[in-house]
C-alpha cells in the first residue's frame, strides 16, 4: 500500500510541475541603432506556447514596453506595462499573459509613432486577423480582360493569309482592353481590400475556382498591361513574317498576364503563370536572332523549373491550411496556424520561383540571352510586364500567407537586392550591344524594387510597386530605341554608332528624354520610385544605403556614356549616314506616348501612389508587421 501511495504521490508531483518543466524561455530585444535611424523589437513577431516565459532585454536607448489594443494603436490603456522608459536591464512578462491563447500587441511608448511595435502570438492566437474587405461586382469587368484578348487572338490568326488584317485586329483588341484597364483602375481607386470581385467555380471538390479580384497592388499592373499592349502592336506594325501567328501570340500573352494579376486562387494563378511562357517561347524561337534556339530553350528551362518549385510551395500551403481551398484569402486566414519552420521552408520555395522571374542575382542569366535574341515586341512585353510577375507574386502570394518566413528572409533579400543593383549596373557599363545593356539594367532596376520589399515598411513596399510600374513603362522605351537603331542603321553595337543626332534630331530628342527618365531624372516616374525605396531603406537599415546609392551612380554612368557614344559625337564610319532619317510614325508614337505617361506619374505620383499605399498597408497589417 505504501508503494502505491508513493507512486501516485510521485505522479501527482510530475503532473503538478510538468508545465514549468516544459515551459520555454523567450527573449525579446528592445533596442535602437547607434545612429538613431531605427527603433525595433527583435523578434518583431514572437510565437510562444501557452505557459512559456517571455523576458524583454534592453539594448541601446531609453525604452519601455506597453500593451496596446491592436496592431494600429499607439496608446496604452490596459494590459502589461513595464513602467517608465528605462536604459538597460530587463523585464519579465507576467505569467498570466501567456496562460491562454491570444495575440498580444505592444509598443515602445516614446517611439510608437516611429513604428517600434511588436506582437506575441500565444498558442494558436485567439484574436482574429484583420478583416479583408471584399466587394463583388455586378458587371464582369475582369472577365472581359481575360476573354477579349483570346477572342482577338483567334480572330487574328484566322486572317493569317490577309497581310494587314492581323495587326488591325490586334490593335483594336488591345485598345479595347486598355479602356477596360482604365475603368478597372478608376473603379478600384484607393479603397481597402478587394474590389470588382468575381467567382466562377471550377473544381469544387478540389477547392479550385476562378476567383478574380483587384486592389491597389494589382490595379496599377493591370493598367500597365493595358498600356503596353497597343504600344507593342503599333511598334511592330510592319511585321510581315507570319503576321497572324505573331499578333495572336501577343494577345495570348496579354490574356495570361492579366490572369496573373487578377486571380486570387493559387492553382489558377499557377496556370496563368505557365501560360505566359508559351507565347514568349515561340516569339523568341521563331522571330528571334541568330542564336534564338539556345535563348528560347534556356528561357524555358530556367522559368519552368523555377515555377515547378513554386508549385511545390503552393501545394504545401494547400495541404497545411486544411481549408480545402486554393483561395489566397482563405489560406492567408489560416496562416497563424503555420509553424515558423514550415513558413521558412515554403517561403524559400516560393522565393526561388519568384526570384528567377524578377530576375534577381544569381538567377538572372537567362534574361540577357532572351532579350538579345527576342524580337523588339517580345522584349517590350518581357521587360514591360513579364518581369513584374515575380515581384507581384512575392507580394501577393507569399507575404500574407507566410509572414514569419518573409521576416526570416529579409537579410537575404537585402543582400540579393544590393548585389543585383551593383552587379547589374556594373555589367551594363561594360556592354557594347545596346539591347544587352538595357537587359542588364533591368536586373539593377528590379533589384531596387526587391530592396523596397525587403524593408517590410509601407513606404518601401509602395516604392517597390511604383518601381514595377515605372520600369514597366521606361524599360520598353529603351528596347524601342534599340529596335529603332537596328532598323535605321542595321546595328545595335555602340562602338559602331555615333553622329546620329544631326541626321535625326526629333528621334534623338525622344532618345535623350527616355534615357534621362530611365536613369532617374526628377520629374519622371523612376525617380519617385527610387526615392521612396531609398528613404524607406535608410529608415530601416541606416547608412547601408550607401551601397545601393553607389549603384545609382553607375546607372547614370552607363546611360550617359551609351547615349553620348551612340547618338552624339562625330559621324560613324561604320554606317551610311546618308540613309539615316527620322524614325517612322509607328516607332515614334509609342516612344512619345511613354514619355508622356512617365512624366504624368512622375509629376503627379499620388494618382498611382494612393491606391498602392492602401494595398501595402493592408498587406503589412495583415502580416502583423504594422
Amino acid at each position: 500500500m505504501n508503494k502505491f501511495i508513493g507512486f501516485f504521490a510521485l505522479l501527482g508531483v510530475l503532473v503538478l510541475f510538468s508545465g514549468s518543466v516544459e515551459a520555454e524561455n523567450h527573449t525579446v530585444l528592445v533596442s535602437q541603432s547607434d545612429d538613431f535611424s531605427s527603433y525595433f523589437f527583435d523578434p518583431v513577431i514572437l510565437e510562444v506556447e501557452v505557459g512559456d516565459n517571455v523576458t524583454f532585454v534592453w539594448g541601446n536607448g531609453s525604452h519601455n514596453v506597453a500593451q496596446v489594443s491592436d496592431s494600429d494603436s499607439n496608446d496604452y490603456n490596459s494590459g502589461f506595462y513595464s513602467g517608465s522608459p528605462q536604459v538597460g536591464g530587463n523585464w519579465s512578462l507576467p505569467a498570466d499573459f501567456t496562460a491562454q491563447d491570444g495575440t498580444l500587441y505592444y509598443v515602445c511608448e516614446p517611439h510608437a509613432t516611429m513604428n517600434m511595435r511588436g506582437s506575441i502570438i500565444v498558442g494558436s492566437g485567439s484574436l482574429p486577423l484583420p478583416e479583408i474587405s471584399m466587394e463583388f461586382s455586378d458587371f464582369p469587368w475582369l472577365s472581359y480582360l481575360l476573354v477579349f484578348p483570346i477572342i482577338g487572338a483567334i480572330w487574328s490568326i484566322s486572317f493569317r493569309n490577309t497581310p494587314n488584317a492581323p495587326r488591325m485586329v490586334a490593335l483594336c483588341t488591345t485598345l479595347f482592353t486598355l479602356v477596360i484597364s482604365l475603368i478597372v483602375f478608376v473603379k478600384t481607386g484607393s479603397k481597402s481590400g478587394y474590389s470588382l470581385m468575381e467567382e466562377y467555380v471550377w473544381a469544387p471538390e478540389l477547392g479550385i475556382s476562378l476567383l478574380l479580384g483587384v486592389d491597389g497592388l494589382s490595379s496599377p499592373l493591370i493598367l500597365l498591361t493595358g498600356i503596353i499592349g497597343p504600344l507593342t502592336v503599333i511598334f511592330a506594325w510592319e511585321e510581315k513574317e507570319r503576321a497572324g501567328l505573331f499578333f495572336s501570340l501577343l494577345l495570348v500573352m496579354q490574356t495570361a498576364l492579366y490572369g496573373v494579376f487578377v486571380t486570387l486562387d493559387y492553382f489558377v494563378f499557377y496556370v496563368f503563370w505557365e501560360i505566359v511562357l508559351i507565347p514568349m517561347f515561340f516569339l523568341i524561337a521563331i522571330w528571334g536572332g541568330d542564336n534564338r534556339r539556345y535563348a528560347s530553350i534556356k528561357f524555358f528551362i530556367y522559368t519552368f523549373t523555377a515555377s515547378v518549385i513554386m508549385l511545390v510551395g503552393f501545394m504545401a500551403l494547400y495541404f497545411e491550411a486544411g481549408v480545402q481551398s486554393f483561395s489566397m484569402i482563405d489560406i492567408a486566414h489560416s496562416s497563424r496556424g503555420f509553424s515558423e519552420d514550415f513558413q521558412i521552408w515554403v517561403f524559400a520555395a516560393l522565393f526561388i520561383g519568384f526570384a528567377v522571374k524578377i530576375p534577381s542575382f544569381p538567377w538572372h542569366t537567362w534574361l540577357p540571352d532572351a532579350h538579345v535574341q527576342a524580337p523588339t515586341a517580345g522584349s517590350i512585353l518581357l521587360a514591360g510586364v513579364m518581369l513584374k510577375m515575380g515581384l507581384y507574386g512575392l507580394i501577393r502570394a507569399a507575404l500574407p500567407a507566410l509572414p514569419l518566413g518573409a521576416v526570416y528572409f529579409v537579410p537575404l533579400m537585402v543582400v540579393l537586392a544590393i548585389i543585383s543593383i551593383l552587379y547589374g549596373a556594373a555589367l551594363s557599363l561594360g556592354q557594347t550591344d545596346l539591347k544587352k545593356l538595357v537587359a542588364y539594367s533591368s536586373v539593377s532596376h528590379m533589384g531596387v524594387a526587391l530592396l523596397g520589399v525587403a524593408t517590410m515598411t509601407e513606404l518601401g513596399l509602395a516604392g517597390a510597386v511604383f518601381m514595377m510600374f515605372a520600369h514597366g513603362i521606361l524599360s520598353p522605351a529603351m528596347f524601342m530605341i534599340a529596335g529603332v537603331l537596328l532598323h535605321q542603321v542595321g546595328t545595335r553595337e555602340i562602338p559602331k554608332l555615333g553622329g546620329l543626332a544631326k541626321h535625326q534630331p526629333k528621334t534623338t530628342g525622344i532618345f535623350v528624354v527616355i534615357f534621362m527618365g530611365s536613369l532617374g531624372l526628377p520629374g519622371m516616374a523612376v525617380f519617385v520610385a527610387e526615392l521612396a525605396v531609398f528613404i524607406a531603406f535608410f529608415q530601416s537599415h541606416g547608412y547601408w544605403l550607401l551601397l545601393p546609392i553607389f549603384g545609382m551612380v553607375l546607372t547614370a554612368g552607363y546611360h550617359l556614356w551609351a547615349l553620348q557614344r551612340a547618338v552624339f559625337g562625330t559621324d560613324s564610319k561604320e554606317i551610311e549616314m546618308g540613309k539615316v532619317h527620322e524614325a517612322p510614325w509607328y516607332e515614334l508614337y509609342p516612344m512619345f506616348t511613354i514619355i508622356i505617361i512617365a512624366a504624368i506619374f512622375g509629376i503627379f505620383p499620388h494618382y498611382l501612389m494612393d491606391p498602392i499605399n492602401t494595398a501595402c498597408y493592408d498587406i503589412l497589417r495583415f502580416m502583423g508587421v504594422l
